[in-house]
């Protein structure tokens, strides 16, 4: 009897470990959502301009991008768990903050921290996933980390909605939602997490050996900086190209965006799935969905077709994502896991940020600046990123078959701290 009870409750610890780890991605979110409120900014700072407006989404990013860029030399140093807590905690305090200061300056200066805070869950949400999980159990919860970004988006924007009705200035209150997080790693995760690929003090000047950082992290990277710079035109461009179409209205861009949400949010429970049939194929699958979403888009003006075109580059989103976390941890171990994917979560905040500067270039070469056929634009962007993939993965393949055991021994170690 006792056996079935310690066995018990081993089983429901594991449950609550993997809840703990799966809401870390709740808040991802967090930041851009409360964009909702920027027309409302407007009404208490009416000589603000337009510039300082979107400032207030805009300028928390940078956080977000330096958190990813650095999180993993610092989940290496002071521990998973606690760099958890302490992103869960400035993402509460940076979000809440604004609602007690008057300036619009301080507002969106201290939403940095919210950013920081952000960015430094972004990573630990998939590589914690790489570190505790294995095999099916993985791929499973790999595709729902990316399902619950968008529950997470889910709850923020509709608890919003319902705030805005009653008075907007308290929408900060949706930050209690990373307090919910902080209390829920608090309690369930274990503080052996803070030991997975740890670096003490102490080893900083030892021979000890780790891995390497492998080309696959550094080629995540640049994969989702081209990835995300195509994928941005969807948020950059599309009330502009509905708008374009003369058919298509607001009432209808809004349905389609919940479409698309909805769309990732079941591809990412059906990942795992689709992972055991298609193997590593899975990112070329993703990458062709939301190349044949864009085509649809550009080229009609149909709210059916486009209503298609958002399933299909919603589930090749939610897949695409979670493909190359796997990626970029494929030849990767505990203590630089959340580095790698560190990289790869800094190049999609990059290439969504470079988005306007890709569309104002391709303008100024092909003289295409119409914001419907756009898509185009981003379905040849996809189209990029599977010959990379290609490309890489015969590299990668040659370069296995050719490294003796020597070679790659010396390949994937060098002492810790050089």
């Amino acid at each position: 009897m006792s056996d079935r009870k310690d066995a018990s409750h081993n089983a429901g610890r594991g449950a609550m470990v993997k809840a703990a780890v799966m809401a870390l991605s709740l808040p991802l979110s967090s930041v851009s959502i409360v964009g909702a409120i920027v027309g409302n900014l407007k009404e208490d700072f009416p000589d603000a301009s337009t510039l300082q407006l979107q400032s207030f989404i805009t300028i928390p990013v940078i956080g977000g991008i330096i958190a990813t860029l650095v999180g993993g030399y610092l989940a290496a140093r002071v521990g998973k768990k606690n760099l958890c807590l302490v992103g869960a905690l400035l993402c509460f305090l940076g979000g809440i903050a604004p609602m007690f200061i008057d300036d619009l300056s301080w507002k969106t200066a201290v939403r940095v921290i919210c950013g920081f805070g952000v960015g430094l869950l972004q990573p630990l949400s998939a590589s914690l996933i790489v570190d505790l999980f294995k095999g099916k159990t993985a791929d499973f919860l790999m595709g729902l980390q990316s399902s619950m970004v968008g529950v997470g988006a889910f709850i923020l924007s509709t608890s919003i909605a319902f705030i805005m009705t009653i008075d907007w200035h308290g929408v900060y209150y949706v930050y209690v939602l990373a307090l919910l997080v902080f209390a829920m790693v608090l309690a369930f995760v274990p503080n052996e997490v803070n030991e997975i690929g740890r670096i003490h003090k102490g080893e900083l000047g030892s021979r000890t050996r780790r891995k390497k950082m492998p080309m696959s992290a550094y080629f995540g990277m640049v994969l989702q900086i081209v990835f995300a710079a195509g994928y941005g035109i969807i948020a950059a461009n599309q009330a502009l190209a509905a708008k374009e179409t003369g058919v298509i209205s607001a009432v209808q861009v809004a349905t389609i965006i919940s479409i698309a949400s909805v769309s990732s949010l079941i591809g990412g429970l059906v990942f795992g799935i689709m992972r055991g049939l298609l193997h590593s194929t899975i990112g070329y699958v993703a990458l062709f969905l939301q190349m044949a979403g864009a085509l649809l888009t550009a080229n009609t003006s149909s709210y059916a077709m486009w209503a298609i075109g958002a399933c299909l580059y919603g589930i090749g989103f939610c897949w695409f994502m979670p493909y190359v976390n796997f990626l970029v941890n494929e030849h990767t171990d505990a203590t630089i896991s959340a580095q790698a994917t560190s990289y790869a979560f800094f190049g999609n905040s990059i290439g969504s940020f470079i988005t306007p500067y890709v569309l104002a270039a391709v303008a100024a070469v092909t003289g295409i600046s119409s914001p419907w056929k756009s898509y185009n634009i981003m379905a040849v962007i996809m189209g990029v990123c599977m010959v990379m993939i290609f490309v890489f993965s015969l590299l990668d393949r040659k370069t296995e078959r050719s490294a003796t055991p020597a070679a790659i021994e010396e390949s994937i170690s060098e002492p810790v701290g050089a």
